[in-house]
């Protein structure tokens, strides 16, 4: 068990070590990466990264405000669903149209999760590593190809 100070510090030692372990990876647009703060470009669409004491997750996070707006944008990317597992090459990915975050917000989430993993036991950071850059990687091949059609959604 740790301390509170102990585990900020290796929370960011973490999060510092995967930057470092992804960083050399370009986009597919062939950009240098950003890829601990993902930006997608589209308001309220999140590529977010959620590693704990058990399970690690690559997640895209679907949180308009207007639950009529929000499904609509579930429903546009379940139309692409077949291509975007191609893609990602997994048919893991979990499709939830309504979850609670941890804020107690309404959101559609799409993730992809790996169990027995410890954010905390830094034996477990090279699974934990490959995993979240091959998703995130994957998620950014697949969004260069459709960030616009629901850009269009947008407006």
């Amino acid at each position: 068990m740790y301390g509170k100070e102990e585990a900020i510090a290796l929370r960011k030692l973490f999060w510092t070590s995967f930057g470092k372990y992804i960083g050399h990876n370009r986009t597919a647009s062939g950009q240098k990466g950003k890829w601990l703060n993902y930006k997608t470009g589209v308001k309220d669409i999140y590529f977010r990264m959620d590693v704990d004491k058990r399970t690690a997750k690559v997640c895209i996070d679907i949180q308009q405000n207007d639950p009529g707006i929000r499904a609509l944008f579930f429903e546009q990317f379940k139309e692409v669903k077949t291509v975007f597992e191609d893609i990602t090459n997994t048919n893991e990915w979990i499709w939830l149209d309504n979850y609670t975050n941890a804020f107690n917000k309404e959101i559609s989430r799409i993730y992809v999760e790996i169990e027995e993993v410890n954010l905390y036991n830094k034996d477990t950071w090279n699974i934990i590593f490959p995993f979240l850059s091959k998703h995130l990687i994957a998620l950014d091949e697949f969004w260069e190809e459709f960030k616009d059609l629901f850009k269009q959604l947008e407006k």
